[in-house]
């Protein structure tokens, strides 16, 4: 157990401090911990429009972004990082193969936050108002117009490059669309193309994960799960209370609670296969393995260590309250922002419903989706998500944009693969796949003389396609 904590501690980048459910646990950065040395950025302030697309709103706010603290030479490539639904650090782009790509190209670097994020807040709380001004096109104006007039303003006159990962990757290759003007290429690394209100399949992804280190590992899960529903069967509140260290005993009678319960003890073990560097999920496999014999206690036990000695709260009720009063910006969770975006334009929630996988199929996503109008307001229906998902995808494409000069990259293990890309559409926007890697680790990491064969001729390609480009 000590192995497996010391590896993915780095990985969770959660204030584990005060996580108390799984969406405290599910909003990590999708950066590992590394060091923050502010001495190589400078830290900014740009002003930018509440709402770009009303003309009589004058109302501005200041949005932070790093620069790098070298010298700019002419013409020069800039790539311009995009923040996501995380505070920005400037240890994300001082290390891992952002720095790498700056180095080898001899690029200016600069990270911009995102609206609602970190210190970039555009209104003064997140009353359901002021929600209304996160939307991707107010978040796509923010980057062109930034960069539009940082161009001029600083002399940075070289191809301006976006690079994003994970939802930003989506901005990327959005942005380098809507703009080709402005934006010369992008890199798009486990972009979510596909808007989509929920996909069952991220949990078969992380069954195909695990198997592929042991077939025997996904039925260790199994067999907890089977465990498991003999105790709620037999009304064993109180032990499986105990077991998995919640917050208040379990109601087994209330229906809510317990697929709540179902979907949080799943969706934070599968955290770890989405967040898997090299060799983690080995690792996992591993931990359950040798505790086979007792796989209830082995997979509650883990969970534990995961929580590093939270209580896990399955209230419901509580738990609705707790996101739907909330209205002070807060410094350690942005559930409240996060899902509001997801609940209008993008869904990706992902049910447990496919028999393809070892956790079970009692979280249904009509379940997922009442989460929208329990915390937003009634008027967040299904129907309401599913426009918002068809109208981000004609905007965009989903999986068939037609956009120049955008490297994807896909990792072959990343649960959230089945609403990325999935083939080449234009010799001019590639598609990378990394057999064997998982979300974001192109991007996110730094080059290691032990990296898998697939992720090295990976980073290779982008090197040789970015010289191409430029």
């Amino acid at each position: 157990m000590p192995a497996l904590w010391k590896l993915f501690l780095p990985l969770l980048c959660v204030s584990l401090a005060k996580a108390s459910d799984v969406f405290d646990f599910l909003r990590p950065t999708i950066f590992p911990k590394v060091s923050n040395d502010k001495s190589l950025v400078e830290e900014w302030y740009f002003t930018q429009k509440v709402d770009h697309f009303n003309i009589l709103d004058d109302r501005t706010w200041s949005q932070r972004f790093f620069l790098s603290n070298t010298t700019y030479n002419a013409s020069t490539p800039v790539l311009l990082v995009l923040g996501g639904e995380w505070q920005i650090e400037p240890g994300h782009v001082n290390n891992g193969f952002i720095a790498e790509l700056a180095e080898r190209f001899g690029a200016f670097v600069i990270y911009l936050e995102h609206r609602f994020y970190g210190q970039s807040k555009p209104v003064p709380d997140l009353s359901l108002e002021n929600l209304a001004f996160l939307t991707m096109d107010q978040a796509m104006e923010d980057t062109a117009f930034f960069a539009q007039s940082t161009k001029i303003q600083m002399g940075l006159d070289g191809p301006w490059i976006l690079i994003g990962a994970s939802y930003t990757g989506d901005m990327a290759a959005w942005a380098r669309a809507r703009y080709p003007h402005v934006f010369h290429a992008a890199y798009a690394s486990g972009a979510p193309v596909l808007a989509k209100a929920g996909y069952e399949e991220y949990f078969e992804v992380v069954n195909t994960a695990l198997l592929i280190e042991n077939a025997s590992c996904p039925s260790v899960i199994e067999a907890a799960m089977n465990e498991l529903q003999i105790l709620i069967e037999n009304g064993l509140a109180d032990n499986i209370t105990t077991l998995f260290n919640l917050a208040e005993r379990i109601d087994l009678a209330n229906l809510n609670d317990l697929t709540f319960f179902r979907f949080q003890i799943s969706a934070i073990f599968a955290t770890l296969v989405q967040i898997a560097r090299p060799g983690s999920n080995g690792i996992i496999c591993d931990t359950l393995l040798s505790g086979q014999d007792n796989p209830l206690d082995t997979y509650s036990g883990l969970l534990r260590l995961l929580m590093q000695g939270n209580p896990l709260n399955v209230n419901t009720t509580k738990i609705v309250e707790k996101y739907r009063d909330q209205v002070e910006f807060s410094e350690t969770s942005y559930t409240r922002q996060w899902i509001y975006h997801c609940c209008n334009e993008f869904g990706w929630f992902n049910p447990l419903s496919s028999p393809n996988q070892p956790f079970g199929q009692q979280v249904p996503l009509d379940f997922m989706l009442k989460f929208c109008s329990s915390v937003y307001g009634p008027e967040f229906t299904p129907e309401r998500l599913e426009a918002g998902t068809a109208r981000t995808n004609l905007l965009y494409g989903g999986k068939n944009p037609q956009a120049s000069r955008i490297i994807y990259t896909v990792g072959t293990l990343d649960p959230v693969n089945p609403v990325q890309m999935d083939q080449d559409i234009n010799p001019e926007s590639p598609v990378i796949f990394i057999e064997g890697m998982s979300h974001c680790v192109d991007v996110t990491d730094a080059s290691k003389p032990n990296d898998p064969q697939s992720l090295i001729d990976a980073r290779q390609r982008i090197f040789n396609i970015f010289e191409s480009w430029l």
